[in-house]
């Protein structure tokens, strides 16, 4: 990043962290959590801070302008220790992490861009997990934010939340916290005191368990009865046994001819012919599945390992297994996009609108040059795409390309 470009951005970052309140600084067990900042001077982390209060962190990031600013999910008996082991963990909030970049969206081919690292081989759209030309995967992703993106982060959210979380998991609302990232998507923190002590193993068996790893539908209702015929979960049932109905139900009541045929071949002639019948009899009580004894167990189960990719969870294991993971503060200013990362109830999210609600800098404009940006909004500004051009906008979208370093100030 241009050095003016970076004065310009620690000038108005400096402002906003002055102005904010010691109470936007508030997180639970405070003094037990370690604190980290990337700082504008160089991109080398500063760790294993500890603050025992809002107003020690305050005075501390007033005079030391964050880029970056985290603090652990772990709670520590002495944060500051720099030997890892010395920290004396007690503990960790279950995180989940729904980012953007990780859900297929169409929209991505209007905005994204990846290049191979190895061979320079060029793309748009989704990013490979591998170069389809060298297949190296060292990959470097430009990628951007788009309302549609974000919505679809939304949605995965709700999704866990309302029907992992509260119904399987039995988690309070009033125990869940949902932060915008200030980027590309949301993190979900379960403050309960039922999960603080999860080991690293534990955690990991609740993410297969949202994204339906090593899920196995004959270990969750559906079998082959004493005289032969089939026997599946009842949609009420709870857990994975009545999603798994449901989901069954659903991808059979809408699915074409050509779609079962490319999954099960002629048996779907089977399904079809009889999918009223199929479709009572699972919804009936009890409910029945003795319309599929033709079509046969495994072909039963082909489908719905199709039927259930929709209800399986987009999140970044990652940050879940982690039982030390530093995440984003929240109120803090997200470096690479100057926008705030903002802590919401389960009741805000619905109207919140990440790329209007999440922008601090509101006054004023600023002239920059602008080297390639596809169309995108900031607030109620939209703007792109467009490529080698000097123009004037609102000072929130020249933050928010300065800190994309899409652009330079204007001289």
């Amino acid at each position: 990043m241009y050095r003016d470009n970076l004065k310009e951005i620690m000038y108005e970052f400096k402002k906003y962290y002055k102005d904010l309140s010691e109470e936007d600084l508030f997180i639970k067990d405070l003094s037990k959590r370690e604190i980290a900042i990337i700082p504008f001077e160089n991109d080398i982390m500063i760790r294993h801070m500890s603050f025992n209060n809002p107003k020690t962190l305050k005075e501390y990031i007033e005079k030391n302008t964050p880029l970056h600013l985290y603090y652990s999910s772990a709670y520590y008996r002495e944060p500051h220790a720099t030997d890892m082991n010395s920290k004396g963990w007690e503990g960790a909030d279950l995180i989940f992490d729904v980012d953007a970049d990780h859900i297929p969206t169409d929209c991505k081919v209007n905005h994204d861009k990846w290049k191979c690292l190895n061979c320079n081989f060029q793309g748009i759209g989704q990013t490979p997990e591998s170069c389809p030309n060298c297949g190296q995967k060292k990959i470097e992703l430009i990628s951007w934010i788009c309302e549609n993106c974000l919505n679809v982060a939304k949605e995965e959210v709700f999704k866990l939340i309302d029907e992992y979380l509260i119904p399987d998991f039995g988690i309070k609302i009033e125990d869940i916290e949902i932060c915008f990232s200030g980027h590309r998507g949301y993190h979900i923190h379960v403050l309960s005191e039922n999960f603080k002590k999860l080991s690293n193993d534990g955690r990991r068996e609740i993410v297969d368990y949202v994204k339906g790893i090593g899920l196995e539908p004959r270990l969750h209702g559906l079998k082959i009865g004493g005289n032969g015929s089939i026997i599946g979960p009842d949609p009420k049932d709870p857990g994975w046994r009545g999603r798994i109905a449901r989901a069954f139900y659903e991808y059979i009541n809408k699915c074409t001819l050509e779609e079962l045929r490319s999954i099960i071949g002629k048996s779907a002639e089977i399904i079809i012919r009889n999918k009223e019948k199929i479709l009572e009899g699972i919804m009936s009580n009890p409910s029945s599945w003795i319309g599929l004894n033709k079509v046969g167990i495994g072909k039963i189960t082909k489908i719905i390992n199709i039927a259930i990719k929709d209800i399986l969870c987009n999140i970044d294991e990652r940050v879940t297994i982690d039982i030390k993971r530093l995440i984003r503060y929240p109120n803090s200013l997200h470096g690479k996009t100057g926008l705030k990362v903002c802590r919401l109830s389960y009741n805000d999210l619905e109207k919140f609108d990440p790329l209007k609600d999440s922008v601090v800098f509101k006054s004023g404009e600023m002239k920059i040059y602008v080297k390639e940006i596809p169309k995108i909004r900031i607030e109620d500004y939209e703007i792109g795409p467009i490529k080698d051009m000097e123009i004037e906008v609102p000072k929130s979208l020249g933050i928010y390309l300065l800190c994309k370093g899409a652009a330079e100030l204007a001289h």
